[in-house]
């Protein structure tokens, strides 16, 4: 099942490209100055809708996605490259969650062709042409790029479809597909043939379609994931209209109508609000005509109205089809719309987060001081040790933003290991 409608992918954004440490050299120009130019940004990670794509299976074997580093700059001011951008492509109906924390909800993607930024890239380093001042003419430093953002996301895919069919176990869903359809699920004489969602487009008239959904059969207790039932149930969610099939064979079809409205109800009630057609199948064998009088007059009682039908000699099936296209008109529309929650501005929030902002703590078997804070750990990150000026403006910023103040009034001597993220 998970390689159906559930993948987790890792995703990482770009790195930056390194800054350049050169000066123009040209003939009769003495002196020409700095000239190094910045890195590139790194790419972005995007994810797309494919409206051709109908599964994750997709995900099967691709699992990491990168994006482009950008290019380091040159000399004669030239800034480098952007890094390639990387486009994840799901299918519509995906939904993206933050794979530490399942219940962070980051994006919702039902529209098709719409593009949504995930990650943004890491920014380009800037070169020594950056620090010319006027009391340093000819700096001799340059950062490196920023490294990319980086995140295990988990996908979740909910079918996208107007109507979807819905029953126990073996009750004629994806002999009922087939016959109105193109589609050719599998078919057998024992319960979870359909063990994943099959999709066919029915067409009625020249311009009249629609696309009907296979859903796998459900058992009682699926509304709390018994027998995969979460699996299955997530799937109705965005139909707009539900066929439900009886199967016409068995001894008490009405509870089991009534036990797969209960499981519908308890899963989400409002699923029971949405147009339905209840489908009486089987009617080609003696027994299930034989319990239609009694089932329909059961079922008119409350209200409901039912048809009878023949999936396997398709009788009754096209009357089916066009009352469900029928209430498909008259349904409410549920315009999709994509839901965001920004992760690319909270990425870029907490890369803009002041060095000042930090905290220190010490570790009291190793005596190593750690030293936390996002902006701190990017300037140290992209501080590039090669060259003298960059560790002495190091030791100019940590005097500036008071870390070496805390370090002193926490009792840190001479000698003693300071960790600021992956530099020590």
């Amino acid at each position: 099942m998970r390689c159906f409608d559930r993948a987790k992918i890792y995703v990482k954004a770009g790195d930056g490209g390194n800054g350049e440490v050169a000066f123009r050299r040209e003939k009769y120009i003495p002196h020409g100055g700095p000239s190094g130019g910045n890195g590139g940004r790194g790419g972005n990670i995007y994810i797309e809708v494919d409206p051709s794509l109908n599964s994750l299976l997709c995900f099967r074997k691709s699992v990491h996605f990168r994006a482009g580093r950008g290019s380091h700059g040159l000399g004669k001011s030239q800034d480098g490259a952007f890094g390639d951008d990387c486009v994840v492509k799901v299918p519509p109906g995906t939904v993206v969650r933050d794979a530490k924390n399942s219940e962070t909800l980051l994006l919702e993607m039902t529209k098709a062709g719409h593009r949504e930024l995930l990650l943004p890239g890491g920014r380009g380093g800037r070169g020594n042409a950056a620090f010319k001042s006027a009391k340093n003419k000819t700096p001799q430093l340059a950062e490196r790029g920023e490294q990319g953002a980086e995140m295990w996301v988990d996908l979740e895919l909910k079918l996208v479809a107007d109507v979807g069919i819905i029953g126990v176990p073996n009750a004629g869903k994806s002999t009922l597909l087939s016959a109105i359809s193109a589609a050719r699920p599998a078919i057998a004489a024992y319960p979870f043939t359909t063990l994943l969602p099959n999709l066919g487009v029915v067409s009625l008239d020249f311009d009249a379609t629609m696309v009907i959904a296979d859903l796998p059969g459900l058992l009682e207790g699926a509304h709390a994931g018994y027998g995969l039932g979460h699996e299955f149930l997530r799937h109705t969610e965005r139909c707009r209209v539900l066929i439900h099939v009886i199967d016409g064979t068995s001894p008490q079809p009405e509870f089991e109508y009534d036990a797969v409205r209960l499981e519908l109800e308890l899963f989400d009630p409002r699923l029971c609000s949405k147009p339905s057609i209840v489908a009486f199948n089987k009617m080609d064998v003696p027994e299930a005509a034989e319990r239609w009088e009694s089932f329909r007059k059961a079922m008119e009682s409350r209200g409901v109205e039912v048809r009878s039908m023949s999936a396997a000699t398709m009788e009754g099936t096209l009357q089916v089809v066009r009352h469900a296209y029928k209430l498909l008109q008259t349904a409410p529309v549920e315009e999709p719309v994509s839901i965001s929650n920004d992760v690319a501005s909270m990425v870029k929030k907490e890369r803009s987060s002041p060095i000042g902002e930090f905290k220190v703590d010490v570790d009291p078997e190793s005596d190593l001081w750690h030293i936390y804070g996002a902006g701190v750990e990017r300037f140290t990150q992209m501080t590039n040790w090669e060259y003298f000026e960059s560790l002495q403006r190091f030791e100019r910023v940590l005097e500036c933003s008071g870390i070496n103040a805390e370090l002193k009034s926490r009792g840190i001597h001479e000698g003693d290991k300071v960790a600021i993220g992956d530099v020590r």
